[in-house]
């Protein structure tokens, strides 16, 4: 399964599936069938069935999916928020926006349960429901939540980057974890799409996409990418220096 998982997270959908049926009929022959243990599979194999445009076999996996998680109320809230997650994407890919809405909304509750409304995993669930609203041309929700979703980023790596600084640690909590493969490209994937979303619905040299901009840049930069870091750092500080002025304190943040 971490194999599959690994392809996934690469955008690799066709290469992800073998790994993935490989590890449900394992898991099936010691497990067996409707055991919670299975979720996990299905739910790899319903999001590759996406990525490579076969919506029915993921909702069969889906439903699957639900099939278990219904025989066993008792399993984590970050379970069921992926669950929805997928069924969210799924009916977008349908164009049942409304439908896909409900689901994104039960994702949000569940992951907030989990890990709170401001975590980066709870981001992800605000990003889709931004894409949805965004394909139905509700143009001010979709940016709203795209705000949402740099702002919670952005706060999460000032801290990874500079964890003393960082107002939790401050608080004499501990400092945030560093971010996992997956975690990391989930980022970069969403603040590249909120980029060219703000380009498209704001303009390329508005201070909402250099702010995007400037998130992306500090996630490359804790990535160890210094070169694509520098260039996007470039693209915001102009950005920056032309609306806000050389003397605004995000302009001089990034010369810095």
């Amino acid at each position: 399964r971490m194999e599959a998982t690994k392809y996934l997270v690469h955008g690799d959908f066709e290469l992800s599936i073998p790994g993935a049926v490989q590890a449900l009929r394992f898991s099936l022959e010691i497990f067996g069938a409707g055991k919670i243990e299975l979720v996990p599979c299905y739910l790899l194999l319903a999001e590759a069935n996406l990525g490579v445009g076969r919506p029915k076999q993921a909702e069969e996996h889906l439903s699957l999916a639900n099939w278990s998680i219904l025989k066993n109320p008792d399993c984590s809230n970050r379970t069921k928020s992926q669950l929805y997650r997928n069924f969210g994407k799924l009916y977008a890919s349908q164009g049942k926006h409304e439908e896909a809405l409900r689901q994104l909304a039960n994702d949000v509750y569940f992951s907030s349960l989990q890990v709170g409304p401001e975590h980066i995993e709870t981001a992800g669930g605000y990003y889709y429901l931004a894409t949805v609203f965004y394909l139905q041309r509700r143009i001010d929700c979709a940016l709203a939540l795209c705000d949402k979703v740099v702002k919670i980023w952005s706060k999460h790596v000032h801290a990874l980057l500079d964890p003393d600084s960082a107002p939790e640690v401050a608080e004499g909590n501990e400092r945030p974890e560093a971010l996992g493969d997956s975690q990391l490209m989930d980022g970069l994937q969403t603040l590249t799409k909120i980029v060219a979303l703000r380009e498209e619905s704001l303009g390329p040299d508005h201070v909402s996409t250099g702010e995007a901009l400037y998130t992306v840049a500090l996630l490359y930069l804790y990535a160890k990418d210094s070169a694509r870091a520098a260039q996007l750092l470039d693209k915001a500080h102009g950005i920056y220096y032309y609306q806000l002025g050389p003397d605004s304190e995000r302009t001089q943040a990034i010369a810095d």
